[in-house]
């Protein structure tokens, strides 16, 4: 049970956790070492990305979100290297593409927007891939 509930529930933020240190490292190396305000716009620019899909998924805060079956959910993250992959790369873009000062907020923030909408499109390729598998209950969620 504790395996699990900390492979499938985690997964995401591992993922995460893994991108979002290997963006900084990433920026580190491109825009220079980052002053307390560069690291403060690094926060807040990967903060701002969660609150900004937030809003969208739950039109404004407005509509609860449900959750999927337990099967896409692992399914959609086991393959989360590509959603790591995508938000390195984005901060990767970011910090060749502009300069330092820009590169630290903007690069968070697009590191975490590519990161959690290849989340997103790999949980719908979950959904099909069940659905092919015969799970009629595959795209149900719970409202």
């Amino acid at each position: 049970m504790g395996l699990k509930t900390a492979v499938i529930d985690n997964s995401a933020a591992f993922g995460f956790s893994i991108m979002i240190t290997s963006s900084f490292g990433a920026l580190n190396k491109l825009a220079g070492s980052p002053s307390l305000v560069d690291i403060f716009g690094f926060a807040m620019g990967a903060a701002a990305a969660f609150t900004l899909l937030q809003a969208v998924t739950t039109e404004g805060f407005r509509r609860r979100p449900g959750t999927g079956p337990r099967e896409v959910d692992l399914l959609g993250t086991a393959l989360g290297i590509v959603s790591v992959a995508l938000g390195l790369g984005a901060a990767v873009a970011a910090g060749l593409a502009l300069p330092a000062g820009a590169a630290w907020p903007v690069g968070a923030f697009v590191a975490a927007m590519a990161f959690t909408l290849g989340q997103a499109l790999l949980l719908m390729l979950a959904v099909q891939l069940e659905r092919l598998r015969g799970d009629p209950e595959a795209d149900d969620e719970d409202e």
